[in-house]
């Protein structure tokens, strides 16, 4: 995992494997999907129950744990829009 911390291509690394990205969650195939603003596509992994949030700016927090997927340990509704 990388060990730098500031803004990379998929979001913004908040510490060492650690990532925090935004944009619309939407359910798919494989899961629960988020689309960034730049059309990036993460699969989020969540313990708890997002269903509410679809369709809905949010901020996800969590670690990279495959190329496109990413285990969340925090998803919030953006305030700001993404």
């Amino acid at each position: 995992m990388c060990c730098v911390i500031g803004a990379s291509k998929q979001g913004v690394i908040v510490s060492s494997g650690r990532i925090r990205v935004s944009g619309t969650l939407s359910r798919g195939r494989r899961g629960m999907i988020l689309t960034t603003n730049d059309d990036g596509v993460w699969i989020i992994d969540s313990e708890e129950p997002v269903d509410g949030l679809v369709g809905t700016d949010v901020i996800v927090d969590g670690t990279v744990v495959g190329l496109d997927r990413l285990k969340a340990d925090w998803i919030g509704v953006s305030s700001t829009g993404t």
